[in-house]
Protein backbone atom coordinates (compact mmCIF):
# COMPACT_ATOMS: atom_id res chain seq x y z
CA UNK A 1 0.00 0.00 0.00
CA UNK A 2 1.31 3.46 -0.34
CA UNK A 3 -0.46 6.46 1.08
CA UNK A 4 0.20 10.18 0.92
CA UNK A 5 -1.47 12.85 3.41
CA UNK A 6 -2.42 16.49 2.16
CA UNK A 7 -3.15 18.63 4.69
CA UNK A 8 -5.63 21.09 4.54
CA UNK A 9 -4.72 24.50 2.83
CA UNK A 10 -5.08 27.43 5.34
CA UNK A 11 -8.67 28.59 3.52
CA UNK A 12 -10.58 25.00 4.30
CA UNK A 13 -9.04 24.42 7.94
CA UNK A 14 -12.68 24.94 9.62
CA UNK A 15 -13.80 22.47 7.43
CA UNK A 16 -11.06 20.20 6.04
CA UNK A 17 -8.89 17.98 7.93
CA UNK A 18 -7.10 16.55 4.22
CA UNK A 19 -6.79 14.53 1.83
CA UNK A 20 -5.36 11.18 1.60
CA UNK A 21 -4.13 9.62 -1.62
CA UNK A 22 -4.33 5.83 -1.75
CA UNK A 23 -3.09 2.44 -3.65
CA UNK A 24 -2.80 -0.68 -3.62
CA UNK A 25 -0.41 -2.94 -4.62
CA UNK A 26 -0.62 -4.32 -8.06
CA UNK A 27 -0.49 -7.58 -6.60
CA UNK A 28 -3.02 -7.83 -4.41
CA UNK A 29 -6.05 -6.29 -3.13
CA UNK A 30 -6.15 -3.62 -0.19
CA UNK A 31 -7.88 -4.91 2.98
CA UNK A 32 -8.30 -2.48 5.78
CA UNK A 33 -10.25 -1.23 8.90
CA UNK A 34 -11.60 1.51 9.25
CA UNK A 35 -12.32 3.01 13.18
CA UNK A 36 -14.93 5.54 14.30
CA UNK A 37 -13.19 9.10 14.82
CA UNK A 38 -16.11 11.26 14.28
CA UNK A 39 -15.44 12.47 11.15
CA UNK A 40 -17.47 11.87 7.70
CA UNK A 41 -15.17 11.74 4.40
CA UNK A 42 -15.80 11.83 0.67
CA UNK A 43 -14.17 8.91 -1.31
CA UNK A 44 -13.53 9.66 -5.26
CA UNK A 45 -12.11 6.60 -7.02
CA UNK A 46 -9.21 6.74 -9.42
CA UNK A 47 -9.34 4.70 -13.15
CA UNK A 48 -11.16 2.06 -13.19
CA UNK A 49 -10.44 1.51 -9.32
CA UNK A 50 -13.30 -0.48 -7.23
CA UNK A 51 -14.21 -0.15 -3.87
CA UNK A 52 -16.12 -2.91 -1.77
CA UNK A 53 -16.87 -2.42 1.98
CA UNK A 54 -18.67 -4.63 4.59
CA UNK A 55 -21.39 -1.82 5.54
CA UNK A 56 -22.87 -2.80 2.06
CA UNK A 57 -22.94 -7.12 1.93
CA UNK A 58 -19.32 -6.01 -0.10
CA UNK A 59 -21.34 -4.08 -2.66
CA UNK A 60 -18.98 -1.76 -4.94
CA UNK A 61 -19.23 1.77 -4.20
CA UNK A 62 -20.03 5.00 -6.68
CA UNK A 63 -16.69 6.77 -8.22
CA UNK A 64 -17.82 9.40 -5.78
CA UNK A 65 -19.62 8.32 -2.50
CA UNK A 66 -19.83 10.15 0.83
CA UNK A 67 -19.45 7.97 3.92
CA UNK A 68 -21.27 9.23 7.02
CA UNK A 69 -20.13 9.80 10.26
CA UNK A 70 -19.63 6.28 12.19
CA UNK A 71 -19.99 4.59 15.60
CA UNK A 72 -18.38 1.20 14.84
CA UNK A 73 -15.92 -0.19 12.12
CA UNK A 74 -16.88 -1.39 8.64
CA UNK A 75 -13.94 -3.00 6.45
CA UNK A 76 -12.66 -2.48 3.77
CA UNK A 77 -11.06 -3.59 0.06
CA UNK A 78 -9.55 -1.72 -2.67
CA UNK A 79 -8.76 -3.89 -5.50
CA UNK A 80 -4.97 -4.59 -6.76
CA UNK A 81 -3.68 -1.15 -8.54
CA UNK A 82 -6.39 1.14 -7.10
CA UNK A 83 -6.60 4.21 -6.28
CA UNK A 84 -8.87 6.53 -4.32
CA UNK A 85 -8.87 9.90 -2.74
CA UNK A 86 -10.11 9.85 0.56
CA UNK A 87 -11.27 13.72 1.25
CA UNK A 88 -11.66 14.03 5.56
CA UNK A 89 -13.91 16.54 6.87
CA UNK A 90 -13.64 17.60 10.50
CA UNK A 91 -16.76 16.54 12.59
CA UNK A 92 -17.93 20.33 12.35
CA UNK A 93 -16.75 20.51 8.96
CA UNK A 94 -19.28 18.35 6.72
CA UNK A 95 -22.59 19.52 7.90
CA UNK A 96 -21.14 23.26 7.25
CA UNK A 97 -20.06 22.56 4.01
CA UNK A 98 -21.89 20.41 2.54
CA UNK A 99 -25.41 21.37 4.35
CA UNK A 100 -26.25 18.17 4.84
CA UNK A 101 -27.57 16.75 8.30
CA UNK A 102 -25.05 14.30 9.46
CA UNK A 103 -28.07 12.23 11.26
CA UNK A 104 -29.50 11.00 7.89
CA UNK A 105 -25.69 9.17 6.67
CA UNK A 106 -25.08 7.75 10.23
CA UNK A 107 -23.33 4.52 9.71
CA UNK A 108 -23.96 4.12 5.87
CA UNK A 109 -22.75 5.81 2.42
CA UNK A 110 -24.31 6.93 -0.28
CA UNK A 111 -23.19 8.21 -3.68
CA UNK A 112 -22.21 11.99 -3.38
CA UNK A 113 -24.23 13.17 -6.41
CA UNK A 114 -27.29 11.86 -4.50
CA UNK A 115 -26.84 13.27 -0.68
CA UNK A 116 -24.83 16.77 -2.17
CA UNK A 117 -26.57 18.93 -4.54
CA UNK A 118 -24.41 20.83 -6.65
CA UNK A 119 -21.37 18.32 -7.71
CA UNK A 120 -19.83 19.21 -10.74
CA UNK A 121 -19.63 16.38 -13.71
CA UNK A 122 -16.78 17.94 -14.78
CA UNK A 123 -14.90 17.40 -11.28
CA UNK A 124 -16.11 13.48 -11.00
CA UNK A 125 -14.61 12.98 -14.39
CA UNK A 126 -11.78 14.85 -13.60
CA UNK A 127 -10.71 12.72 -10.40
CA UNK A 128 -11.72 9.65 -12.50
CA UNK A 129 -9.67 10.29 -15.23
CA UNK A 130 -6.45 12.54 -14.57
CA UNK A 131 -3.32 10.83 -13.73
CA UNK A 132 -1.87 13.90 -11.88
CA UNK A 133 -3.19 12.61 -7.73
CA UNK A 134 -2.11 16.55 -7.04
CA UNK A 135 -3.88 18.33 -9.82
CA UNK A 136 -7.07 16.24 -8.48
CA UNK A 137 -6.96 17.25 -5.41
CA UNK A 138 -6.74 20.80 -6.02
CA UNK A 139 -9.80 20.28 -7.91
CA UNK A 140 -11.77 19.08 -4.96
CA UNK A 141 -10.09 21.59 -2.58
CA UNK A 142 -11.14 24.24 -4.97
CA UNK A 143 -15.20 22.57 -5.36
CA UNK A 144 -15.22 22.44 -1.63
CA UNK A 145 -13.82 26.26 -1.12
CA UNK A 146 -17.02 27.30 -3.34
CA UNK A 147 -19.00 25.69 -1.35
CA UNK A 148 -17.79 27.00 1.86
CA UNK A 149 -17.95 30.92 0.67
CA UNK A 150 -21.15 30.47 -0.60
CA UNK A 151 -22.27 29.29 3.07
CA UNK A 152 -20.84 31.89 5.29
CA UNK A 153 -21.63 31.34 8.91
CA UNK A 154 -20.22 32.13 12.34
CA UNK A 155 -19.06 29.28 14.66
CA UNK A 156 -22.06 28.28 16.26
CA UNK A 157 -22.46 27.31 20.22
CA UNK A 158 -22.93 23.77 19.14
CA UNK A 159 -19.31 23.75 17.07
CA UNK A 160 -17.98 25.46 20.10
CA UNK A 161 -19.32 22.19 22.45
CA UNK A 162 -17.80 20.03 19.05
CA UNK A 163 -14.47 21.21 19.34
CA UNK A 164 -14.66 21.11 23.12
CA UNK A 165 -15.16 17.71 23.10
CA UNK A 166 -12.63 17.14 20.79
CA UNK A 167 -9.81 18.34 22.46
CA UNK A 168 -11.02 18.02 26.05
CA UNK A 169 -9.97 14.75 28.10
CA UNK A 170 -13.12 12.78 28.51
CA UNK A 171 -14.59 13.80 31.82
CA UNK A 172 -16.59 16.60 30.70
CA UNK A 173 -20.36 16.25 31.64
CA UNK A 174 -22.99 16.72 29.18
CA UNK A 175 -25.02 19.32 31.56
CA UNK A 176 -21.79 21.51 32.54
CA UNK A 177 -20.62 21.65 28.36
CA UNK A 178 -24.38 22.51 28.27
CA UNK A 179 -23.94 25.45 30.63
CA UNK A 180 -20.40 26.45 29.12
CA UNK A 181 -22.44 27.02 25.32
CA UNK A 182 -25.36 28.82 27.16
CA UNK A 183 -28.03 26.15 25.39
CA UNK A 184 -29.92 23.35 27.51
CA UNK A 185 -29.03 19.97 27.51
CA UNK A 186 -32.30 19.57 25.01
CA UNK A 187 -31.40 21.66 22.37
CA UNK A 188 -27.86 20.61 22.91
CA UNK A 189 -28.80 16.85 22.12
CA UNK A 190 -30.78 18.00 19.13
CA UNK A 191 -28.66 19.85 17.15
CA UNK A 192 -25.84 17.92 18.13
CA UNK A 193 -27.94 14.78 16.68
CA UNK A 194 -28.00 16.65 13.10
CA UNK A 195 -24.20 18.18 12.74
CA UNK A 196 -22.58 15.10 13.91
CA UNK A 197 -25.43 12.24 13.34
CA UNK A 198 -24.98 11.22 17.16
CA UNK A 199 -26.01 12.06 21.03
CA UNK A 200 -23.50 14.52 22.82
CA UNK A 201 -22.10 11.51 25.33
CA UNK A 202 -21.87 9.20 22.40
CA UNK A 203 -19.75 11.40 20.10
CA UNK A 204 -17.53 12.34 23.58
CA UNK A 205 -16.81 8.90 23.63
CA UNK A 206 -15.86 8.17 20.21
CA UNK A 207 -13.72 11.89 20.26
CA UNK A 208 -11.96 10.29 23.42
CA UNK A 209 -11.70 6.76 21.52
CA UNK A 210 -10.06 8.80 18.78
CA UNK A 211 -7.51 10.64 21.18
CA UNK A 212 -6.67 7.36 22.18
CA UNK A 213 -5.95 5.70 18.88
CA UNK A 214 -3.97 8.87 17.76
CA UNK A 215 -2.01 9.24 20.98
CA UNK A 216 -0.76 5.57 20.48
CA UNK A 217 0.26 5.94 16.90
CA UNK A 218 2.53 9.34 17.83
CA UNK A 219 4.19 8.14 21.02
CA UNK A 220 4.42 4.17 20.03
CA UNK A 221 6.77 3.34 23.37
CA UNK A 222 4.21 4.78 25.36
CA UNK A 223 2.64 2.17 28.10
CA UNK A 224 -1.55 1.43 27.36
CA UNK A 225 -2.07 2.48 31.29
CA UNK A 226 -0.68 5.88 30.78
CA UNK A 227 -2.40 6.69 27.35
CA UNK A 228 -5.59 5.58 29.21
CA UNK A 229 -5.05 8.23 32.12
CA UNK A 230 -3.98 10.74 29.64
CA UNK A 231 -7.13 10.23 27.32
CA UNK A 232 -9.43 10.11 30.32
CA UNK A 233 -10.18 6.85 30.70
CA UNK A 234 -10.50 5.34 34.35
CA UNK A 235 -7.96 3.12 33.77
CA UNK A 236 -6.66 0.79 31.07
CA UNK A 237 -9.74 -1.91 31.47
CA UNK A 238 -11.69 0.94 30.35
CA UNK A 239 -10.21 1.46 27.32
CA UNK A 240 -9.83 -1.89 26.07
CA UNK A 241 -13.40 -1.84 26.56
CA UNK A 242 -13.86 0.78 24.55
CA UNK A 243 -11.79 -0.05 21.92
CA UNK A 244 -13.61 -3.91 21.53
CA UNK A 245 -16.74 -2.12 21.96
CA UNK A 246 -16.26 1.25 19.30
CA UNK A 247 -13.18 -0.21 17.36
CA UNK A 248 -13.77 -4.06 16.94
CA UNK A 249 -10.00 -4.23 18.14
CA UNK A 250 -7.88 -4.53 21.27
CA UNK A 251 -5.24 -1.86 21.71
CA UNK A 252 -2.21 -4.66 21.07
CA UNK A 253 -3.28 -4.94 17.31
CA UNK A 254 -2.46 -1.06 16.76
CA UNK A 255 1.15 -2.19 17.40
CA UNK A 256 0.56 -5.35 15.72
CA UNK A 257 1.74 -7.03 12.12
CA UNK A 258 -1.20 -5.07 10.55
CA UNK A 259 -1.25 -2.13 12.72
CA UNK A 260 -0.84 -0.24 9.23
CA UNK A 261 -4.18 -1.64 7.99
CA UNK A 262 -6.17 0.05 10.97
CA UNK A 263 -7.45 3.43 9.83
Amino acid sequence: MQSTFHPAPQALTEVLVGIWSVQSMHESDLQARVLPDGSTSLVFLRGDSALRTSDNRWGCWASASISGPRTKPFDMQLQSAGRMLIVQLHATGAARSLGVPMSTLLNRYEELEAVVDSVPRALRDHVRREADDLSCIRAIESWLLNRVRSRVQPRTAVESAIHQLLRGTGDLRVGDLAQQVQLSRRHLARVMHERVGVSTKLFARIARFDRAVQLSRQRPSLAWVQIALETGFSDQAHLTREFVELGGIRPSDLRGARAEFIW
